[in-house]
């Protein structure tokens, strides 16, 4: 299934979590784009310039000149990030969680997509009490987990925050990450839906599908749509591949 199947016109799309938020991002803004959609990406948190590597188009505008200056480049390029500032040499200022309606009608934009969280490159991520940045207008939340963490220990070389993700699962920090704990990370209110607006719709994401055996993810797939707040599920194989699945 085509990834424009997981966001309609007008819906502000929230991505949460570790292992692969930006790629994720950009990937789905691309498949919007190519339909014909008006996309603007952005982070409701600190944006460190080399994660925006990927986009076609960074513009720092702000607040105050969206209406002017992101309907114009909107028309001219589809596709754009925007900052509101700079934060310092390596880094921006992304947009207030509860200024995306704001951004997105100022701008004209038929769908905005926020990384509303931070991971530091991680795999795996457990939000603290601040996170994440929430849009409260958010429609899709897509929580990520990068299944590379599968058979590593919880620690800071693999685990944003492990403390957390240890108190999470149950389990000792240093413990082994299993498959079996993904789901919780996913879709616990002290994981992946933590903050979630009562009515969105949530697609959890499984990046690095390709470091575990085919039959282990889809019985993963098959656990994460038994729980009723699940839409649908999107995999990424480390070439970028996406495959979406609604339910």
């Amino acid at each position: 299934m085509d990834l424009v199947s997981i966001a309609t016109p007008g819906d502000i799309v929230a991505i949460v979590g570790a292992g692969g938020k930006t790629s994720t991002m950009f990937a789905l803004s691309r498949a919007l784009a190519a339909a014909g959609r008006r996309v603007l990406t952005t982070k409701s948190t600190i944006i460190y310039r080399p994660t925006m590597a990927q986009s076609p188009s960074v513009v720092e505008v702000p607040a105050e000149r969206w209406a002017t200056e992101l309907r114009r480049l909107l028309d001219e390029r589809r596709e754009v990030t925007v900052v509101t500032g700079s934060a310092g040499s390596d880094r921006w200022q992304g947009v207030p969680a509860d200024r995306m309606t704001e951004l997105r009608e100022a701008a004209g934009a038929d769908n905005v997509i926020v990384e509303a969280d931070g991971a530091r490159g991680r795999l795996l991520k457990a939000p603290a009490d601040h996170e994440p940045a929430m849009p409260a207008g958010a429609v899709v939340v897509m929580p990520v987990v990068n299944l590379r963490a599968v058979g590593e220990r919880i620690s800071s070389e693999h685990v944003h925050r492990p403390e957390l993700v240890a108190a999470l699962l149950g389990i000792p920090v240093d413990g082994m990450i299993g498959l079996e704990h993904l789901p919780r990370v996913l879709l616990d209110e002290s994981g992946g839906l933590k903050r979630v607006p009562a009515k969105a719709r949530v697609w959890p994401v499984l990046a690095g599908v390709d470091a575990v055996e085919p039959s282990q993810v889809g019985a993963l797939l098959r656990r994460l749509a038994e729980h009723p707040r699940v839409s649908g599920l999107l995999t990424a194989n480390r070439d970028g591949q996406y495959t979406a699945m609604t339910l």
